[in-house]
Formats: structure tokens, C-alpha cells, sequence
């Protein structure tokens, strides 16, 4: 394999997170009203265009051009995977062994999930091993039992995930004071060294020519990330309705490069202030990581679900129509709405 390369990545966090932490103080209220008061609230919020941009933007940054990442991180049947791997881990006790991750207890809470299959679950924990991010190790109670034992590399990429959908959340405090565990992701105001970008700072440019395969060091994630994880283990099965509930999004999500196709696109959009955009299939592939038979297919697939309008061949033409944006608002209000109600 070539040589790994690092590069600094930097967030759009237009809310400036670490003063907003210092608001993070319950009002004493007891009425906390539920997910779906919070995200029409959400919708009509004069801060959720700019909130929205900053999850684009947070998002685009760190896993454009990062197709490791972005395969395990982004891939929606991958994502669900790991997102109950590190809420079993966070729960687990050694002195009880109902609690214990094992292979077998991760692909048991998922049976029956369509985009996690007991092989899919098998062979993505292969690799997680392969690329350190998850190690194996027979347990000290009982040496018959192989456990699964995440890295700090994969809590650190989990977090620096979750920090980059958590910190615009900040810009909700006058509706909303956030729990615990999202207070304590949004009062981070540094990411493994790299410093949070401003409104107005575009970051460090894209290299398509280095090498994908990265192997940063994204975040050194502690307590607080464990934390976060088991508030949301309670939730863990809500969360996942909530994302089948967007079905044009999770389908494109579902495939290979889909999620990060859709982010590319709305963030054109938001860049160029057009809804007629160029984003040649070339360009995408050297995005996203994908071939260029896969990326068309992916635009195709967008154009099947009512999102877009290809009008020239090779994605020299794409009409965004208003149906990606409406569902990308309710995607992220949704998911807004959901870390905003958790205690």
C-alpha cells in the first residue's frame, strides 16, 4: 500500500462552541417538549440555514478525499454497525457478562437490520482489526470468550463525527439548553490539533492527488465520548428509525460514496448559488473514492429518487431540484432535534 498521508482538517463551527459551552446551564424548566415540537422549531429558526451549512461543511472537509473514513464512517449499513458497537462497548461491565461485546452479541442486536447482515457485520469487523481501529482479546474472566475491544482511533474518528454534527448545534441555545452529554461535545473547541474554522474561513484546499488512504489521528476521544454514547444507548433503536424515516437520503446513503455524494452537492449548491451545477463524474470519484462507473450510478440513482436533473452526459450538468433541499432539511433537523432532546 502507498505511503499514508495526514492532513489538517478544519471545522465550520460559525457558532463559536467553547464561549456557548459556558451556557450550557439548565433554566430549571421541567416541560421538555419532544422531537418533533423541537424540529418544526428548528425549521422556522432564523439559525437553521447557517446550522445546516456548518454540518455540510464540517462534514465535506473531513471525509472528502478520505475514502477510508468515509467507506466506514458515511456507508449507512457501516455506520449503524459501529454506531451499536461503541454504544455496547461504552455499556459494557467486566463483572457482568450479559454486557460483554462479543461478535455474536453485535450481530444478535442487529438480526434482521437489512443493511447490517450477519456476514456484513463478520466482515466489517474484520476490518475495523485490519486497519486498527478494533482489536480482539480473550477475556481475563474467562479465557473461552474473545471480546471485541475498540481503538482510541476509532473513538476518536466516532468523535470527531459527532462533534462536527454537535458543535453548530450551539446556535440553538436560545431555544433549547442541551443535555449533559451534547454540551460536553459542543464545548470542544479543538479536534486533534486542528482548530476550528471561522465563518468565513474556507479551510485548507483539496489535494486530489494525494494519497486516500489516511490514517489521521482525528481526535483523542475519553470519558466524554463514552459518555456521549451511553446517553444515546437508550435512544439507540429511536435514532435508527429516525434515519429509515428519510428514505431518499438513506438510500443514497446505503451505497458506497452516496452520503458524501449528497453533502458535495448541497454544498455546491450553497457555494455557487446555483441550482444548475458541473460536478463531473471524474471529479466525484476523486471525492468520494469511487469509480467513475459508481459515481454515475449514484447520480442516477439521485435522479430515480426525485432529487436532481442530469441534462448532459458525464455530470457536466446536473439540475439540483427542490426535493434534495426539502429532504435535506428534514434529514437534519431531524437529526438536530433528536441530539437536542437527549439527557
Amino acid at each position: 500500500m502507498n505511503a499514508l498521508v495526514q492532513r489538517t482538517d478544519r471545522l465550520d463551527t460559525t457558532a463559536q462552541p467553547a464561549k456557548a459551552a459556558g451556557r450550557c446551564i439548565a433554566t430549571g424548566s421541567t416541560a421538555r417538549p419532544d422531537r418533533t415540537t423541537i424540529m418544526a422549531s428548528l425549521l422556522s429558526h432564523p439559525a437553521f440555514s447557517d446550522a445546516r451549512k456548518a454540518i455540510i461543511s464540517n462534514l465535506t472537509q473531513l471525509f472528502r478525499g478520505d475514502y477510508l473514513l468515509s467507506r466506514l464512517l458515511l456507508e449507512e449499513g457501516r455506520y449503524l454497525t459501529i454506531q451499536t458497537l461503541l454504544h455496547l462497548a461504552a455499556g459494557q461491565q467486566a463483572e457482568e457478562r450479559a454486557t460483554w461485546l462479543t461478535l455474536g452479541r453485535l450481530q444478535a442486536r442487529l438480526a434482521g437490520s437489512e443493511l447490517a447482515s450477519r456476514n456484513r457485520i463478520e466482515a466489517l469487523v474484520a476490518i475495523l482489526e485490519r486497519y486498527s481501529f478494533l482489536e480482539r482479546r480473550k477475556a481475563e474472566e474467562d479465557m473461552r470468550v474473545t471480546l471485541l475491544l475498540p481503538t482510541p482511533r476509532l473513538w476518536g474518528s466516532d468523535a470527531v463525527l459527532a462533534e462536527a454534527m454537535a458543535q453548530p448545534l450551539a446556535m440553538f441555545r436560545d431555544l433549547r439548553d442541551p443535555g449533559p452529554a451534547l454540551c460536553s461535545l459542543m464545548a470542544r473547541n479543538r479536534i486533534g490539533g486542528a482548530t476550528f474554522a471561522g465563518p468565513h474561513d474556507t479551510g485548507p484546499g483539496f489535494d486530489p492527488q494525494a494519497p486516500a488512504w489516511s490514517n489521521r489521528d482525528l481526535a483523542t476521544a475519553g470519558a466524554g465520548h463514552r459518555a456521549w454514547h451511553r446517553a444515546l444507548s437508550p435512544h439507540i433503536d429511536t435514532y435508527f428509525e429516525l434515519r429509515a424515516a428519510h428514505p431518499q437520503v438513506q438510500g443514497l446513503a446505503a451505497r458506497d460514496g452516496g452520503y458524501l455524494t449528497f453533502l458535495l452537492l448541497l454544498g455546491e449548491v450553497e457555494q455557487t448559488g446555483s441550482a444548475r451545477l458541473c460536478l463531473p463524474f471524474e471529479t466525484l470519484s476523486s471525492h468520494t473514492g469511487v469509480s467513475r462507473t459508481h459515481a454515475r450510478l449514484l447520480m442516477e440513482l439521485a435522479e430515480a429518487s426525485g432529487l436532481i436533473k442530469l441534462h448532459a452526459r458525464g455530470g457536466r450538468d446536473i439540475e439540483v431540484l427542490p426535493a434534495l433541499q426539502q429532504a435535506a432539511d428534514a434529514w437534519f433537523a431531524d437529526h438536530m432535534a433528536f441530539f437536542l432532546t437527549l439527557d
